[in-house]
């Protein structure tokens, strides 16, 4: 794998087999860091576990996804993030993202290409690619320092579902 450019850190989203879309994350060294699992049911949810396997977020859809909209909750249950999607477009795709902080995230990209990108301000803060023809979905991430890892594993599931299952 290829190192991240100075002042990101390089992650890559591996799928699992299930039916829970459940996805492993490993660092640029291949070491197992976070661990994203989805939950079967009419709503949306997946945890994202530490490494400890604590749970950090908690990610929560709509039932049947109407309207598309997700909530992100840390691991004491205190929601820090709402995402509100309009139905994704082969195109482009814009998803806009408040943050309990008052932070707002602006996340955009195409299906065809199978990239997106977060922005906060105007300035990338996130960045999301997904290999094509693989068995199992894998998305590369490469997160800026200084924004949490595990909030954009979060935000990679809920783009995920919105698009592979929604």
């Amino acid at each position: 794998m290829e190192p991240a450019p100075d002042g990101w850190q390089r992650l890559v989203m591996k799928s699992k087999f299930g039916a829970g879309r459940d996805f492993e994350v490993l660092d640029a060294d291949g070491e197992r860091r976070y661990f994203v699992d989805g939950k079967l049911g009419p709503t949306p949810k997946a945890d994202v576990l530490g490494p400890d396997g604590t749970v950090i977020y908690t990610v929560l859809g709509r039932l049947l996804g109407v309207p598309k909209q997700m909530t992100i909750s840390d691991g004491a249950g205190t929601q820090v993030a709402s995402m509100k999607a309009k139905m994704f477009s082969p195109i482009k795709s814009k998803v806009n993202m408040e943050l309990a902080d008052g932070g707002h995230w602006h996340v955009e990209g195409s299906l065809i290409e199978k990239d997106y990108s977060v922005s906060s301000d105007g300035a990338p803060i996130i960045a999301i690619s997904q290999k094509w023809v693989t068995i199992r979905d894998a998305y590369t991430l490469d997160v800026i320092d200084g924004v949490d890892p595990g909030l954009a594993l979060a935000v990679v599931w809920a783009i995920d579902r919105w698009v592979e299952r929604d």
